[in-house]
């Protein structure tokens, strides 16, 4: 099984280089009005059959607030190598963030943020498995590649996306898909400022239980990415 990884890994590497070899010989960047023109014409119809009614006119796509105070989005990013690729999840209008040094509420369009953050599983195991290639990466070295590889990356995802959220739409279902993420962490490049212990913080205090809210939000603690004030303003308002 070692043989074949490494003889997999070798094809695989082959084929990505040739890609950006193809991709440098044949450069024509899609700007940004072009592409955001193609978003708009192939992604948002898909986005708004599964409930993701407004576009920001950028990269960002999302629902209303329903209910329980939970907004789906996905979004657009721009990556290295020509490329671009979709992460999506959920906005919660009670979980703040800081900007600066204050905490903010993301209940307006305009704040829409994508909090519980999530790569397509795609994308995900090409990161945790070390492969060269992303098959759910959009190609963005000229205007054909990027609309042949943007129609087929939504239809690889746009049911997986769509599964997601339904799955995910109250607190409850949030709170459970959070702590089974935290016992299989997803492999990251570095320590996520918004963690999953930090929503889960925030959804136990939407649910007034303040012992489990208190309890996850030292776990975030934990990871060292917040200062003293930081973490005694959060606190506070965790309380309040």
């Amino acid at each position: 099984m070692a043989f074949l990884r490494r003889i997999r890994d070798y094809i695989e590497r082959e084929m990505f280089l040739n890609e950006l070899y193809d991709d440098a010989r044949n450069l024509d960047h899609v700007l940004l009005a072009k592409r955001l023109e193609l978003l708009n014409n192939i992604a948002t119809p898909l986005f708004r059959d599964i409930g993701l009614n407004h576009w920001n006119g950028k990269y960002q796509w999302y629902s209303d607030f329903n209910s329980e105070g939970i907004k789906h989005v996905i979004e657009f990013n721009l990556l290295k190598g020509f490329s671009g690729g979709f992460t999506y999840g959920n906005c919660y209008n009670f979980v703040p963030t800081f900007s600066g040094k204050k905490l903010i509420h993301h209940r307006t369009e305009k704040s829409t943020k994508l909090i519980y953050y999530k790569r397509s599983d795609r994308w995900q195991n090409a990161i945790e498995t070390h492969r060269p290639i992303n098959p759910d990466r959009i190609n963005t070295a000229n205007a054909k590649k990027f609309q042949k590889t943007l129609k087929y990356v939504l239809k690889k995802n746009i049911t997986p996306f769509n599964t997601w959220f339904k799955q995910n739409s109250t607190i409850d279902d949030n709170i459970l898909s959070l702590k089974k993420e935290l016992l299989h962490p997803s492999q990251e490049a570095g320590i996520r400022i918004i963690s999953d212990e930090y929503i889960l913080a925030f959804l136990y205090k939407q649910k007034e239980d303040l012992t489990n809210a208190e309890h996850w939000m030292q776990e975030h603690f934990k990871k060292g990415v917040h200062n003293d004030i930081q973490m005694e303003l959060l606190m506070k308002r965790l309380k309040n």
